[in-house]
């Protein structure tokens, strides 16, 4: 006969056990060892995440085994998990060397340079919006239009609205959170978003509580625009608590369909308004996760109708350069 005090442990063990499933892992540079923060985790199932400020990855019964990690100037690595040894995940750096932004003053420089602001598009028109998921990259041309250009920020336009928009009755309002999102500078490859061009990354929050119509960012570093333009590229790391920390979850939830556990992408802040092409700046959009990579123009608002007809939209930024006229 057995008490109940052996039921107890037999639980806490059971506890214990499925708790041990999770592990811990940190990608770093193989060389410096340093840690690769917001490194990419392809799952290769059309979802991912991103490691957080440290490198690290929790992991848990809900990750595959097989994932693809990954990091700009750095050479993908796919990775099973159970093979891993420790704690560290390695990546090489590619033979590539991003660009330096050394600035050399010319006779030209040493004059005031002149600030131009390009404004921003804004709506509220939910019929004409976009919204956002963890993984989604939307690249935003900006043109070379003054003689030395240099990029200082940019103005993301914005829709206040709830990000379920009636279909759940939880509320960014009543559970405050941010959005971390990432930017990087890319080339202007014929008309569509290229490799990246500096060694330069900027990590923003738009934090739901503070949400107006529009957010600025201003850029630390001096952007100087090549003569064919580059793009400004954003991708949608995930959410934070309300200091800013990223909060590492699965980009997807799963719900019972047919008796059948069914992932639906979870869709978060922030919202944009849209407009006609050829109006706004050129906009492009892919998911950093998905199988094909081939960037995509925006053919039609989150919420359509299927026998309608749409026209291509963009999502009218603004930002300031400085130059000369």
């Amino acid at each position: 006969m057995y008490n109940n005090n052996f039921y107890t442990v037999v639980l806490l063990l059971g506890f214990l056990a499925a708790f041990g499933q999770q592990g811990t892992y940190v990608v770093k540079d193989s060389i410096s060892r340093e840690p690769l923060p917001y490194a990419n985790i392809d799952f290769l199932n059309g979802y991912g995440i991103f490691s957080d400020e440290n490198g690290k990855l929790i992991t848990n019964k809900d990750l595959p085994e097989k994932i693809k990690i990954s990091y700009v100037g750095y050479h993908p690595k796919v990775v099973f998990l159970k093979e891993v040894r420790g704690t560290d995940i390695f990546l090489k750096s590619s033979t590539k060397v991003l660009e330096e932004m050394k600035i050399v003053a010319a006779k030209e420089d040493l004059k005031k340079r002149e600030e131009f602001v390009t404004k921003p598009f804004l709506h509220g028109n939910m019929d004409q919006m976009y919204w956002s998921s963890i993984g989604q990259q939307i690249a935003f041309y900006i043109p070379h239009e003054k003689r030395k250009s240099e990029l200082k920020s940019v103005v993301i336009p914005l829709i206040v609205k709830d990000i379920h928009q009636g279909l759940t009755e939880v509320s960014f309002e009543d559970e405050p959170y941010g959005t971390m999102v990432k930017f990087e500078f890319v080339s202007n490859d014929n008309g569509l978003p290229g490799e990246k061009l500096f060694d330069y990354t900027k990590v923003f929050v738009i934090y739901s509580a503070e949400l107006t119509n529009k957010v600025e960012v201003k850029f630390e570093e001096k952007l100087p625009i090549p003569e064919k333009g580059f793009f400004l590229q954003m991708t949608v790391v995930g959410k934070t608590d309300t200091q800013g920390k990223y909060i590492s979850e699965l980009p997807y939830s799963v719900a019972d369909y047919r008796n059948q556990g069914k992932k639906i992408m979870k869709i978060i802040l922030p919202n944009y308004p849209l407009v006609e092409s050829p109006n706004g700046t050129p906009t492009f959009f892919r998911n950093l996760f998905a199988v094909s990579q081939k960037w995509r123009q925006i053919e039609k608002p989150m919420v359509f109708k299927k026998d309608k007809e749409y026209p291509l939209y963009n999502i009218g930024i603004g930002y300031t350069i400085s130059g000369y006229d």
